[in-house]
């Protein structure tokens, strides 16, 4: 038992530390979006980068399973929402080939070690 507490402990931490690289991402690719967009891509994108990382944070500290599976779930729909946004930021050409790559890849981080804390918890599955 003690060695399951300790693979979830060390999954919750690994889960926070690549929501964290995933902001750092996007502040840094956002840096340079225009200043002058009327859409506030650059703000949008990074409240989404936050709110991914609170929930997360949220979640992982809450011992009511249905709670954290309800932060988890806000979590991986955030996620698909900052996929599209930065696919339509790229196609607005506010960001390259590889800063669109890296938030790409912030988001595949967050949700495979996601994936491996809820599988180690046993959650989602009365959803």
């Amino acid at each position: 038992m003690f060695g399951q507490n300790k693979k979830i402990l060390q999954a919750k931490i690994d889960v926070r530390y690549h929501s964290r690289e995933l902001i750092k991402a996007v502040f840094m690719v956002t840096e340079d979006f225009p200043k002058n967009d009327p859409d506030g891509f650059a703000p949008l994108l990074r409240k989404k980068a936050l709110g991914i990382s609170s929930f997360l944070t949220h979640g992982t500290v809450k011992s009511d399973k249905e709670e954290q599976n309800e932060d988890f779930l806000v979590v991986m729909s955030e996620l698909r929402e900052l996929l599209k946004l930065i696919t339509i930021a790229h196609h607005l050409k506010f960001c390259t080939d590889r800063h669109k790559a890296m938030v790409r890849l912030g988001i595949a981080n967050v949700i495979d070690n996601l994936d491996k804390l809820v599988v180690l918890t046993g959650g989602f599955k009365d959803q």
